[in-house]
């Protein structure tokens, strides 16, 4: 009989278990905390689950938008254009003058809105509401809110977004009009942000936060955006960008895990508690079936001899497929059943197949390399604000002693104002000057060589060290001093470090847990580093 008694109460815990592991798009118990709660308890709830949440920082979007935001093509999925097709961080915020001359990260939520500094630095680099969109389109949208257009006084291509007076009750100055078929995931992310930061939000202003901590929407914002979000539902594009979002920053989206959840929150159903384990999503059911993108792991990259490559999907059952050659992936492509180790150049596609449904494709290219020391460390850093921190991106002339200084992969530059000189940062490049200077540095030791990009309004320089041939200066030294008149414009500078650094360091191999970037002393990149000596993170290191 006890035997019974303890095998019927295992059942028991096992059904248990089972019942609160489901969670919507694979979340699991995610939500369970929220279990039970309604109105402005329920929306507290879900703001404890969602943050703090892992920050990716502002230049780590770039590489975030590689999973939450890539087309079936493998383009970079742009939220404002129709026309464009760019390529991840190759295309990536430099100057334009037209629609489809680069793509940057437009803050749904205008940075001018919001403190992007202190408590408020972590939404700057939010990418549930950061999304890529073409530079001349953003800068069109400038920080207007969103909002339906009466008169159009201008818009994108094939009329895919738009730009003029509102017609929405309640507000008559200009904004922005999203496409249709991306109305209700703006909505969703506005759900989200008043959330996420409901202590913060209502200061946001601008006609559209101008509420309560509950309720931070102005009425016809919060109107206009209950309709967006019934008008385009959720779909299997939304759901799989939550779900990528939930890889590289560690929280989700609730108003897409649970269909219609703003009811719950602020709506008709305010009344009612919400049920993690039993949840009515606007007669939608509790699920939307889905399939996550697959993950293909390690980062995509220049190795040294081999890389062993892993692909999973969160998903669970879920099929995956994939392609070594560039081509698209389908169900005729190589199934995956396991780590394959690559040995030369290739680009994987995948993509992840459950009842007939398939996943948004992944994709990652690998340059496997044997010889010679032409890899850099960082094969190119754009010399601009972003690179530098400085906030807005336009032209920056500091007259003051205050040194720009940036840090990429353990590489410091630091771009100093020489006495009685001006300097200029733009979001595009740099402009030096008679008497400035540029430092480049890696841990404790000089560069094996440097390369610059000389862009417009070139005239002859020379360095107090090495030589400039033609535009390119190259050589031992780490510090340029600009002694001739004129400016020079640098747009980007790529760096060779091959043995530079002169401080080694030990480390035990067991410390190498989750390390990805690691360099031989060609500047060559290791996925199976052995006993020896390696440069990581920009320091020279003695495996032992």
């Amino acid at each position: 009989m006890m035997r019974k008694r303890l095998l019927l109460l295992t059942v028991l815990m096992t059904a248990l278990c089972n019942c609160w592991a489901q969670g919507p798009n694979n979340s699991g118990t995610y939500y369970k905390n929220a279990n039970g709660l309604k109105g402005a308890a329920l929306k507290t709830a879900l703001a404890g689950i969602i943050n703090p949440h892992h920050s990716l920082g502002y230049d780590g979007l770039y590489e975030a938008y590689k999973k939450t935001d890539t087309r079936p093509d493998g383009y970079v999925r742009d939220w404002y254009s129709n026309v464009t097709n760019y390529r991840h961080v190759t295309d990536k915020a430099g100057s334009y003058k037209n629609e489809g001359d680069c793509y940057n990260r437009e803050h749904t939520v205008p940075q001018s809105w919001f403190e992007s500094h202190g408590s408020g630095a972590i939404i700057k680099c939010d990418v549930v509401h950061v999304v890529p969109s073409d530079g001349k389109i953003n800068g069109m949208r400038s920080n207007n809110p969103f909002g339906e257009v009466s008169t159009i006084k201008g818009q994108s291509a094939n009329g895919y977004s738009k730009w003029g007076p509102c017609k929405t009750a309640g507000y008559t100055n200009t904004v922005f009009e999203p496409n249709d078929e991306i109305k209700g995931d703006i909505a969703r992310i506005y759900f989200y942000m008043a959330t996420c930061y409901e202590s913060l939000a209502p200061s946001w202003g601008n006609s559209v936060f101008t509420g309560s901590k509950h309720n931070p929407f102005s009425q016809w914002t919060y109107d206009m955006l209950l309709r967006w979000a019934k008008q385009d539902p959720i779909d299997e594009v939304e759901i799989a960008r939550n779900n990528a979002v939930y890889e590289t920053q560690q929280n989700r989206n609730p108003f897409v895990d649970y269909p219609g959840l703003e009811d719950y929150v602020w709506g008709s159903k305010i009344g009612q508690a919400f049920s993690y384990d039993n949840y009515d999503g606007a007669g939608s059911g509790t699920e939307i079936t889905t399939v996550a993108m697959p993950v293909i792991s390690p980062d995509e990259g220049t190795y040294y001899e081999s890389v062993d490559v892993t692909i999973t999907c969160a998903t669970e059952g879920a099929d995956i497929y994939y392609t070594t050659d560039g081509g698209e992936a389908s169900e005729q492509s190589i199934p995956y059943e396991g780590t394959f180790t690559l040995t030369e150049n290739a680009t994987i596609k995948a993509v992840a197949i459950k009842d007939g449904k398939r996943s948004v494709q992944a994709i990652a290219s690998y340059f496997i390399t044997s010889g010679g020391s032409d890899v850099p460390v960082d094969s190119e850093m754009r010399l601009n604000s972003e690179f530098f921190s400085c906030e807005g991106g336009g032209t920056i002339n500091k007259q003051t002693t205050e040194d720009f200084v940036g840090n990429k992969n353990g590489i410091t530059v630091v771009y100093a104002l020489g006495s009685g000189q001006q300097r200029y940062v733009t979001s595009s490049e740099i402009r030096v000057y008679t008497g400035n200077t540029l430092t480049v540095s890696v841990g404790q030791g000089a560069l094996e060589e440097i390369e610059f990009t000389v862009g417009k309004n070139t005239s002859a320089l020379n360095a107090d060290t090495g030589s400039i041939n033609g535009y390119t200066w190259t050589g031992n030294a780490s510090r340029i001093v600009f002694t001739s008149g004129g400016n020079l414009s640098l747009a980007s500078m790529k760096v060779k470090v091959a043995g530079g650094t002169t401080a080694v360091y030990r480390m035990d191999m067991s410390n190498l847990t989750g390390q990805r970037v690691v360099y031989n002393l060609r500047g060559q990149r290791v996925a199976h580093p052995t006993k020896g000596m390696y440069i990581v993170d920009g320091k020279k290191i003695m495996m032992e």
